[in-house]
């Protein structure tokens, strides 16, 4: 079988493809890469040969950039198709990773974590120290974010065992970073703060001013959840003089939306303000939608529903655009939520009842069924445009009821009371 990245095979013009493909991927120029890829893989196809699969493999990475993630998702498939009925295992978990990253983008961490266990079998299989590091690594990440705080301390910490014992010490100051923010959801400031002073040693060791500033960004996280103010706007000043000197726009960004937030609890709403208009100058053209999404909650926490909901809008476009649903249904919970702030309850329930079909959808019962509660919350509520709807309160509590199937008989008994509570206000109002 041709050797597909050897462009000097003049007789295999899809390997000369596959490597001008590799090559344009790694200057950026995507639409080129994929021309080229899709030319390989052309040849390969008609010849039944199966090195096509790595040809799918870039055209899942061309996708992925581009935040396609069905897309990339597809290729990656028809790549492992290949590498597993050869028994490729070398190539294998580099697969099983992208797909975990793809699944991982759309909020399915379960499947992320499904993933990366099948990776990390065949890394442990092969004696590849720094690939096992890396995807215990990557289940820490899953399992923070899914709110497992002990399971990410557990994977991060194994990580950190690897990388200190092979001396990958920027390695290990990445995951210091994380046993610091499992650390802060638990209220232990004072182990996030060591934490973070190990990585900031390391990295400015190294001479990664990058990093730094990045760990600076996290001390700031840490005073501001234990309400110091001013040392938080210290550290995150620290941080931002560095993203600045390095030019660095999304990390200057968020490191505003921080201070703003310092700025608004520090009731110095012109500072606030200009802090807000740099984040948003650089997030509205090039932030992600978790970015965004951040940007929404802090200006949401202090009253400031315009630029709130603005974020959350822009943020919505991104995830439907790259088919992330877990942003996608969290930005209609959160405007349905801004709305119901301002008292605008239809509104509220039209945000709502979107985020709860896509609830529904991916079999994310917990979500839907705090959905469920309140939309009956909100037909209960009255405002200058809607009266209360006894009816539709009482139809989505027992929605509630039908899908958690595990309720506590407390639980029940709770919803229950509210469903008479909905008959008497029915009944008292006629």
């Amino acid at each position: 079988m041709s050797d597909v990245t050897d462009s000097s095979n003049g007789d295999n013009p899809a390997a000369s493809y596959y490597k001008q493909a590799g090559d344009a991927f790694g200057r950026g120029e995507l639409e080129r890469a994929e021309e080229l890829c899709r030319k390989a893989a052309s040849l390969y196809e008609q010849a039944g040969d199966e090195e096509v699969s790595r040809v799918y493999l870039l055209l899942g990475a061309i996708a992925y950039y581009r935040s396609h993630l069905d897309t990339a998702e597809r290729w990656y498939h028809k790549a492992l198709e290949i590498d597993e009925r050869n028994g490729n295992e070398l190539t294998a978990p580099t697969i099983y990773d992208n797909l975990a990253q793809v699944v991982s983008d759309r909020g399915n961490y379960e499947s992320a974590e499904m993933w990366s266990l099948k990776s990390l079998h065949f890394k442990q299989k092969q004696g590849d120290e720094i690939g096992e590091s890396a995807t215990y690594h990557q289940l820490g990440l899953y399992a923070y974010r899914r709110g497992d705080l002990d399971t990410a301390a557990q994977s991060y910490r194994k990580s950190l065992e690897i990388d200190e014992r092979n001396g990958n010490e920027l390695d290990a100051a990445t995951t210091y970073n994380n046993l610091s923010a499992v650390a802060n959801a638990r209220e232990d400031f004072e182990s996030a703060e060591k934490f973070l002073w190990r990585a900031i040693y390391i990295k400015e060791s190294h001479g990664d001013e990058s990093g730094a500033a990045t760990s600076y960004h996290q001390l700031g996280v840490v005073a501001s959840c234990r309400q110091d103010l001013e040392a938080a706007e210290k550290w995150y000043r620290k941080s931002l003089d560095i993203k600045e000197r390095l030019n660095d726009e999304i990390g200057i960004a968020r490191t505003c939306v921080n201070l703003y937030g310092v700025a608004k609890d520090q009731k110095h709403d012109d500072y606030a303000e200009e802090w807000l208009k740099k984040a948003l100058r650089v997030l509205e053209k090039d932030g992600t939608a978790h970015d965004l999404i951040e940007l929404g909650v802090a200006a949401e926490q202090r009253f400031d529903f315009e630029h709130s909901e603005t974020s959350y809008r822009r943020a919505l476009e991104i995830a439907k655009m790259s088919g992330n649903e877990e942003y996608e249904t969290t930005c209609y919970e959160f405007l349905g939520r801004l709305a119901s702030q301002q008292r605008d309850h239809a509104a509220a329930k039209n945000w709502h009842v979107k985020s709860l079909a896509i609830a529904e959808r991916r079999g994310d019962l917990a979500r839907a069924v705090e959905m469920c509660r309140i939309l009956a919350h909100l037909c209960l509520a009255k405002d200058s445009r809607t009266q209360r709807d006894f009816d539709s309160a009482n139809t989505w509590f027992q929605r509630a009821l039908e899908l958690d199937e595990d309720a506590m008989w407390l639980d029940r008994l709770v919803v229950r009371a509210r469903l008479w509570c909905c008959r008497l206000l029915d009944f008292f109002s006629k």
